[in-house]
């Protein structure tokens, strides 16, 4: 099955902190105006039986492509660095921190790109509650190293915080070097975490603020210090290790990244007020099922959608998430719920036969105020795990059960990246999508929530032709000729109580007339009638 990712039931879900910064001064130095940072997926362990045609099987549901791997044009604008990959749903690359002092060993850390947040931190010396065996900040063994001493707070979407003190040095990214970089060394945090990493290297938006006193974040210094780069970055995340998963500082490369050649930007509204890299969302539910949940009270706004890679799931509000997994739920059997990671697991269909089930259609708006669809298939959202105690798999929904007061109501992390190639600009203050090279759907899919779209047309089309018709036997009547417009009238306004007291005061004059309950007068009926049309012509006319 092409896409399909193996799962571990421990998962990072990171909302957003923010931060702001000055803006970059421009530099008279000519720079390249593309940064590629190859982030190369470290392998992940895979259980794999039977015969070397079953293990080549799996290894290709797994997403493994036979295309040769593609060589950069330009290799001397490539700034490479590993990016450990934790099952399919958490990615973290490494940085060198400081100048180390003479017989001092080099200071490395796995942080996550974030932009989610815009803080670069990274674990203290006696940092307390960091996660086990995870490397430490010596201060004493950077010889590039200056405090500042300010204290900062962090807190996170999944209930993480973080405190430390700020300080400035010098940050490596494979080669890509930026000096007097603001990092902060985290020395308590308040809660257990899940993180795979070490820290986190934040990438949200950044404005001009009171950080001119402290220092600015990474991506204000990479911008001061690369002046001709456009101010903006792409990713394109990976779920296997043959293709590297790449951070692009400055243009973005389409053409061996995507299917499209062109990205499709949202509205960029809500970025107008915060650091954090927002989208608008008309509507999300599921295709060809009628069941969505839309935000009209918003208007042409949108509701906003935090585009977030250090997140691992597609985290919604709880009554967003709870209105679409009722119709998930039951074309799977055996689901349960696991309150920890606020997620389901559910047995797979049998032989992993997922046409059954609906893709994921995230309706978005654009600047022109105009709807375009993200549509997730089946394989880019379901993830499998397998048991490793009696190897049955099951499958689990890449979606979370968010909590009431996180700062947006969808937040789509790095499940759902890995479907396109997400461009984040800066300078325009916007987020383009366009569908991944590597994604089983094609460029420019269509998709839509509507149950049964053919009959619906199909009424719809009666219906307008009902209309049409009515509105022309409507003109007929009006405009139709005059003798038959009096005819018309006539017959009208002979109503039957009319006719019944006519007929009464011809009874009184003429006995031999009779009146049978209601019935046509059976004696001389054309000369009663014609008294009773003249009678009513002269009256009612």
């Amino acid at each position: 099955m092409p896409s399909r990712h193996s799962w571990v039931p421990v998962l990072l879900a990171l909302a957003a902190g923010s931060a702001t910064s000055p803006a970059a001064p421009a530099s008279e130095v000519e720079q390249p105006r593309r940064l590629v940072i190859d982030l190369k997926l470290l392998p992940v362990r895979r259980k794999v039986t039977g015969s070397k045609a079953a293990a080549k099987s799996q290894l290709s549901s797994a997403g493994a492509e036979e295309a040769p791997l593609r060589q950069l044009r330009t290799p001397i604008n490539s700034h490479s660095t590993t990016l450990g990959n934790y099952d399919n749903v958490q990615y973290h690359m490494e940085i060198e921190v400081g100048e180390p002092c003479p017989g001092r060993p080099r200071q490395l850390f796995q942080v996550v790109p974030d932009t989610g947040s815009s803080d670069l931190w990274i674990p203290a010396g006696n940092c307390t509650r960091c996660k086990g065996g995870s490397r430490k900040f010596d201060i004493a063994s950077s010889c590039s190293c200056k405090q500042i001493g300010d204290r900062v707070t962090f807190r996170y979407g999944d209930g993480t915080v973080a405190v430390g003190g700020s300080f400035l040095d010098t940050v490596r990214v494979g080669d890509l070097k930026v000096t007097k970089q603001l990092l902060i060394q985290v020395d308590s945090m308040e809660s257990e975490t899940h993180m795979k990493s070490d820290g986190i290297l934040g990438l949200a938006h950044h404005y001009e603020s009171d950080r001119g006193t402290r220092g600015r974040t990474f991506m204000s210094t990479l911008f001061r210090e690369n002046p001709t780069l456009p101010r903006q970055f792409s990713f394109r995340l990976t779920g296997n290790t043959d293709r590297p998963s790449q951070l692009v500082f400055g243009d973005a490369d389409l053409e061996h990244h995507a299917k499209e050649s062109v990205f499709k930007y949202g509205k960029g509204y809500y970025m107008k007020s915060t650091d954090l890299w927002l989208t608008s969302v008309w509507s999300i539910g599921w295709s060809g099922t009628g069941v969505e949940v839309a935000f009209p009270d918003s208007g042409t706004l949108g509701s906003p959608a935090l585009i977030d890679s250090g997140s691992s799931l597609l985290v919604l509000a709880p009554e967003i998430y709870d209105r679409l997994l009722v119709e998930l739920k039951w074309r799977f059997t055996g689901c349960k719920d696991m309150p920890e990671q606020q997620i389901i697991s559910c047995q797979c269909p049998p032989a992993n036969d997922l046409s059954r089930i609906p893709t994921l259609v995230i309706n978005m708006i654009d600047e022109q105020d105009k709807q375009f669809s993200l549509c997730m298939s089946p394989d880019e959202y379901i993830l499998e795990s397998i048991d490793p105690i009696d190897g049955s798999t099951t499958c689990v929904p890449s979606i979370q059960r968010g909590s009431p007061d996180q700062p947006v109501p969808m937040i789509f992390g790095m499940t759902f990246m890995r479907s396109f190639y997400v461009n984040f600009d800066l300078e325009n203050s916007r987020i383009g999508f366009a569908r991944s090279n590597l994604s089983p759907l094609p460029g420019n899919a269509k998709c839509s929530v509507d149950a049964q779209p053919l009959l619906r047309r199909s009424v719809w089309f009666l219906s307008v032709l009902v209309a049409f018709m009515s509105v022309c036997f409507a003109c007929y009547v009006l405009f139709a000729p005059g003798g038959c417009s009096r005819d018309v009238q006539v017959r009208i306004t002979t109503t039957p109580t009319t006719t019944i007291n006519n007929y009464q005061q011809q009874q009184q004059q003429h006995p031999s007339y009779v009146l049978d309950s209601g019935q046509p007068i059976r004696a001389q009926m054309p000369q009663v009638g014609q008294a009773t049309q003249a009678h009513t012509s002269e009256e009612g006319l």
